[in-house]
């Protein structure tokens, strides 16, 4: 990079803390994700640590490098590291004492790597170790692995291996998560779980699905107590499944997944006492994935008992296998998904009046709702998203027998439609509501939230709603997260629609097609944290919005129409903001833009994320570059720029200023104005603007009365503009010599392209003198319409009084008041001395 920067000193040593920035930092393809703390070295090509690591690092990914081989002590500078990820580097032996000095590492991941030999003091000195990551590491049996001084492990992960058995060791008296799925093991035998029977209470959980299981021995899971056992995927044949069931006799399992492993074609088909096993299991939830029922099966009565039942994947009827006189008292939580279902299961839901929770979602058959949900007074979840729900009036089916329903948290996305009845009158509870990707109405129109005082989530996204009053976002005093993405706000309400938000923490308005961000839009938004403006098309980041923001944490600006930011907005960046996305904007890379391309540099691996996805637009042949790899020579150019703007600058602008003067009317004003002598004697009393077309009222009733009653001298055109002068200069000569502008204000004035000049002109030497007054009169009722095409007019009448002619004793009188008021010339100041003084 070759920068020459001329001008200030602070300039030159922006150019000097760039340059050092981005030649310290390179660190060999490493990335600090958090400084001196966090580095991501992945696929970097090194087949050692690199060097210029500092000490002090908590967090290392060296992913995707050809490490190979670690030999003892290999990681010994680095005694904080936390975390250490070393997926797929190509590893293969482990030596002795490989991980020493690594005494407060909890997490340590290999998987993807061919290891053949471990030696049995690899993990010596781990003894904060609690996550073990060993998926698809040629694994064959979990003795293989160095874990004898390992006591503080929480969770080995050990999937797509080659195991064949299960046989856990005593090092492993700590485990809560032992994740076995997807490998070779056929069964389990009596004593593989003796380390675990017998205790009270264990959190142990057991993942063995997609393993080819075709025995369970009688007595290996008698008097165990695990938090879950997934046994997905295992069992291919019913009958497999049933006996295999039965051998659980005698265990407590809290959560119990059987059946297909996630969706599968092959499902198992349904047979009578085909879960009978589970009645002598203590069994708290369970979860039944793909499995073919008929009409008439029903599962056995002990899963009354329940008090958690997850239905996903099959054509279980619920409301089929209810007995009349059965309820499941214990059920807390109920979740049926991508079932064939074609109306809410109401009669099995009136069975559950303990319910707590209830997700019914993913179902593409489920359209109506029709019913209510009785019984269910307890409910703080509900969950319909994912469905074809078309709900005209929502949400009060949604309420029990009670007048007030308990839910705080709802979830109507993705549906087809949504028309809410009211404002949620009767769930003043609720917390969060999500309605994103569902067509919605009423929304934005009226304001539905006054009596969401608690609610601390909103998602509005992808509804199209049209915010069109200011009222919209009311009554939620608490929000924290507002999601209004691919929504649409009146030109006058984004403005003021946030106002009374002012708990806001997290706002999301992308993809609202945006072109600017009025201001005042964030002034009450004192705590906002996360602002997503991204997939709009805004031209800039203005440096008020900024300012308003000095809790920002997070900015997301990509794929607008952004070509730089301005020293100024740049200047005022928020110092808590800790990522700011700018990717997918038309930048400019030319030179005028360095001190902006500076600040890319400087902060493409700290703020700026992702860094690599922005690219120039312009000039052409630096276009589809990345900012980050760019080198510009900015020396000539600058300098060849800055001598043509010193010429070119100071004649434009007096060709302006000529051009100003010479051709409008305020600008012959100002000129006619400099030509006067310094003296401010007065040739007429006032100057009389007025239409052509009222040229009658004013020869017969203005001009007797002010000239032949009342002696004063009045400027009028059609009597005192000069011959072979003008017009403009004519206007501009008769405002100047006179004390005051009189205008007759009618329709006629209105529709007069003159007239209109006329005025103009007056306000401008209105604020050239100071204290000229214009007296308006009020010919006849006028257009409000028209009245606003008269630059300034409606804003003077609006605040200056004006004369009408309700009552003609008090108009002329007034009318002669106004006249005499003020300094004018000594000729016709002496003319008026005599004049008796009207007091009103």
């Amino acid at each position: 990079m070759n920068l020459f920067l001329r001008g200030t000193g602070k300039d030159l040593w922006i150019f000097v803390f760039g340059f050092c920035w981005v030649s310290c930092f390179s660190l060999n393809g490493c990335i600090e994700e958090i400084q001196s703390v966090s580095f991501s070295c992945i696929d970097s090509n090194h087949s050692i640590i690199p060097i210029d690591l500092p000490k002090s690092i908590r967090s290392l990914d060296l992913s995707f490098n050809p490490l190979r081989h670690i030999h003892s002590n290999y990681f010994s500078n680095f005694s904080n590291l936390e975390y250490l990820d070393l997926t797929r580097c190509s590893i293969t032996v482990i030596e002795d004492l490989a991980f020493s000095g690594l005494e407060i590492l909890h997490t340590l991941v290999f998987t993807g790597n061919p290891i053949r030999h471990w030696d049995p003091q690899s993990f010596f000195g781990l003894f904060s170790l609690c996550k073990l990551v060993v998926v698809e590491t040629s694994l064959s049996r979990l003795s293989e692995l160095p874990l004898r001084n390992v006591t503080s492990l929480r969770e080995i992960y050990a999937a797509h291996n080659k195991l064949k058995s299960l046989h856990l060791t005593t090092s492993l008296v700590n485990l809560q998560t032992l994740d076995l799925r997807d490998n070779q093991i056929t069964e389990i035998k009596d004593n593989d779980l003796d380390l675990f029977r017998g205790v009270s209470k264990t959190n142990l959980s057991l993942i063995l699905s997609r393993n080819p299981i075709s025995y369970f021995s009688p007595k290996a899971f008698l008097d165990i107590n695990l938090h879950k056992l997934q046994i997905q995927g295992c069992f291919s044949i019913a009958e497999s499944l049933r006996s295999n069931l039965k051998a659980l006799a005698g265990s407590k399992i809290e959560k119990l997944e059987i059946g297909d492993y996630r969706a599968s074609s092959e499902k198992i088909n349904y047979q009578e006492g085909l879960l009978e096993g589970l009645c002598k299991v203590d069994i708290q939830e369970l979860s039944i994935n793909g499995m073919n029922f008929s009409i008439t099966d029903r599962p056995p009565d002990c899963i009354k008992n329940l008090t958690s039942l997850r239905v996903v994947n099959n054509n279980l009827k619920l409301d089929n296998i209810i007995p009349s006189h059965q309820n499941f008292d214990r059920l807390q939580r109920l979740h049926i998904k991508n079932c064939e279902l074609t109306n809410m299961p109401l009669l099995f839901l009136s069975k559950c009046p303990s319910l707590l929770e209830l997700h019914i979602t993913g179902i593409p058959k489920l359209s109506n709702f029709n019913g209510r949900l009785k019984g269910l007074k307890e409910v703080k979840v509900l969950d319909l998203s994912n469905n074809k729900l078309n709900m005209n009036d929502c949400c009060s089916q949604f309420v029990a027998d009670t007048s007030e329903s308990k839910i705080q948290h709802l979830n109507l996305s993705y549906n087809s439609f949504i028309g809410f009845d009211g404002a949620f009158i009767n769930m003043p509870h609720l917390q969060s509501l999500d309605v994103s990707h569902s067509r919605i109405k009423t929304v934005g129109k009226f304001p539905l939230f006054m009596y969401l005082a608690d609610l601390r989530f909103l998602d509005l996204s992808y509804t199209y709603c049209n915010f069109l009053i200011d009222c919209s976002f009311c009554g939620l005093y608490g929000l924290e997260e507002l999601r209004v993405s691919r929504t649409i706000f009146a030109s006058d309400i984004l403005s003021v629609v946030f106002q009374n938000l002012k708990q806001l923490r997290s706002l999301d308005l992308s993809a609202c097609n945006l072109e600017f961000i009025p201001e005042g839009t964030f002034s009450s938004l004192k705590v906002l944290n996360v602002l997503n403006l991204s997939k709009n098309k805004l031209l800039d980041l203005r440096q008020s919005h900024l300012i308003q923001l000095a809790n920002l944490i997070s900015l997301d600006l990509s794929f607008n129409q952004l070509k730089d930011i301005s020293d100024n907005s740049i200047q005022s960046l928020p110092s808590s903001l800790a990522k700011i996305d700018l990717s997918g904007n038309p930048f400019d890379c030319s030179c005028w833009q360095i001190t902006f391309l500076l600040w890319v540099k400087q902060q493409k691996d700290k703020t700026l994320k992702p860094s690599n996805q922005m690219f120039c637009k312009t000039p052409q042949t630096l276009n589809g570059l990345p900012l980050t790899d760019l080198t510009l020579n900015c020396s000539m150019t600058l300098l060849i720029s800055g001598v043509l703007l010193g010429i070119l600058c100071p004649s434009l602008i007096g060709i302006l200023v000529f051009c100003y003067l010479t051709t409008t009317p305020t600008g012959k004003l100002f000129c006619n104005r400099c030509k006067r002598k310094h003296d401010h004697n007065c040739v007429y009393d006032a100057f009389v603007m007025f239409s052509n077309a009222d040229e009658e009222w004013v020869k017969q009733q203005l001009v007797p009365k002010l000239e032949n009653e009342d002696e004063f001298i009045l400027c009028l055109h059609y009597r005192d503009f000069v011959p072979g002068v003008s017009i403009i200069n004519n206007i501009s000569n008769s405002i100047l010599n006179s004390h005051k502008v009189i205008v007759v204000l009618s329709q006629n004035f209105l529709e007069s392209k003159w007239c209109s000049y006329e005025f103009e002109m007056a306000k401008a030497w209105q604020y050239l003198e100071g204290s000229s007054e214009i007296i308006v009169i009020l010919l006849e009722s006028v257009n409000e319409v028209h009245l606003k095409k008269v630059l300034g007019l409606h804003k003077y009448l609006a605040k200056t009084t004006y004369l009408e002619r309700n009552n003609e004793f008090f108009f002329w009188m007034r009318l002669q008041n106004a006249l005499k008021n003020g300094q004018c010339s000594t000729r016709l100041q002496n003319r008026h001395k005599e004049m008796p003084e009207n007091i009103l």
